[in-house]
């Protein structure tokens, strides 16, 4: 069960760490570029079709964590750097697309959005080199 559970969080937090980077680098700041007249429809077809490669990863990252909880393996630090992830989702990065979705292009909320974005890419970041260490990928 530990190999597994191992191997499923080297997947997940690797995907999210890739995934997090693209957005942070091409896809936020190509917002910018979008025309106006089909912001709108690119927006909110983007932001359905992200939220089905995203919200799935970021379930499976909060429950591999559960399971360790379960098993009275309490990662602290991990269980602290994904509570700020969802935070930073719900409290950040939600409310600028929704703000998106009622506004159309609107460039000081994508500019919102790429600044702190960069929390998310460097908490999912050092979640990713946690594992990467902690899971001897990489020895020190």
């Amino acid at each position: 069960m530990q190999d597994t559970l191992t191997s499923l969080q080297l997947i997940v937090d690797s995907g999210l760490f890739i995934l997090i980077w693209l957005v942070q680098l091409i896809i936020y700041p190509s917002f910018r570029y979008i025309e106006e007249k089909v912001f709108l429809a690119w927006h909110s077809r983007y932001t359905v079709l992200i939220g089905l490669v995203v919200t799935p990863l970021m379930l499976l990252q909060a429950g591999g964590e559960a399971v360790h909880f379960w098993q009275q393996d309490l990662r602290w630090q991990r269980i602290a750097i994904i509570s700020g992830i969802w935070i930073a989702t719900f409290i950040l990065s939600v409310p600028c697309h929704k703000r998106l979705h009622e506004a159309g292009k609107d460039l000081p909320i994508i500019d919102r959005l790429v600044l702190t974005n960069w929390i998310r890419t460097l908490l999912w970041s050092i979640l990713f080199l946690e594992t990467v260490f902690t899971t001897g990928i990489i020895k020190t």
